[in-house]
């Protein structure tokens, strides 16, 4: 009797968790694209954009001191969350909305635009920037999400993301797994390009369900521009992750230094 007590009020846990849940996981791909703006206390040169991860929004962003950080390690960056949800994943749209809503409005007004992502909003991230290269200077992404276990152990069974031969494209019937391999393609550019433009920096914890393809492509970067924490996924290890991250990328000396690299790349 004491059993069956018991798993009825786990049944009734997970009923609780289901209906919780129920109301973000069908929310609506909205045009526009709903978002949070916080403006730097001087004229502004740059732009963060912040993209949450799965069941999260621009106020977790808030909540959890990443603005603030933003100021700290640049106070000439603005600052635009974007309650970029499951919906514009499902449907496909993210990268649409994204673009048209958030970053081709206000192009023009920022020497550099970033986007940070966690989790979903790190493939948001890293998806969108596959597409609009030239509209990105660089990404933070705190444990992204990479693709489906199939996708991943395919790519990880290579040994190394050098050794990997993507698949032909034109050969994949799922248009989601098509997209996993475009990704994995388009972090394999920076084996050969170390220094490759958009800028990646990736951080994530020892003990995230993520970190195997995480390591995967932390393997190809310098070492300065990827970092792990004691930790699983969560935002008591983001933040910190995020807050020594954003030193190393967005700072007016380490900004000045990759300008200058780049620049010398060029001659």
């Amino acid at each position: 009797m004491r059993f069956v007590k018991h798993r009825y009020r786990v049944m009734a846990g997970i009923l609780v968790c289901l209906l919780l849940g129920g109301c973000y996981f069908f929310q609506f791909a909205t045009q526009p694209m709903p978002s949070q703006r916080f403006e730097a206390n001087q004229p502004a040169t740059g732009l963060i954009v912040l993209m949450p991860g799965f069941g999260d929004g621009p106020r977790h962003y808030v909540k959890h001191g990443f603005v603030d950080t933003v100021r700290a390690a640049n106070p000439a960056f603005d600052v635009v969350a974007v309650n970029a949800h499951f919906g514009y994943y499902r449907n496909f749209s993210v990268v649409d909305r994204l673009h048209e809503d958030i970053i081709e409005p206000l192009r023009e007004r920022y020497d550099a635009i970033w986007l940070v992502g966690i989790s979903m909003g790190g493939l948001g991230a890293a998806i969108y920037t596959m597409s609009y290269p030239d509209n990105v200077d660089g990404m933070i992404l705190l444990a992204p999400f990479m693709g489906s276990e199939e996708v991943v152990e395919e790519v990880m069974s290579a040994g190394s993301l050098g050794r990997w031969t993507p698949p032909d494209l034109s050969t994949i019937e799922d248009d989601r797994d098509r997209r996993y391999y475009e990704l994995w393609t388009f972090y394999q550019g920076y084996v050969t390009d170390p220094g490759r433009k958009p800028g990646l920096y990736l951080g994530f914890g020892d003990q995230d369900h993520l970190r195997g393809p995480n390591a995967f492509v932390a393997e190809v970067l310098k070492p300065e521009q990827s970092l792990v924490l004691s930790g699983g996924h969560k935002w008591r290890v983001w933040k910190p992750l995020f807050a020594e991250l954003a030193n190393r990328a967005i700072t007016d000396e380490n900004l000045a230094a990759s300008a200058d690299s780049e620049a010398g790349g060029e001659l």
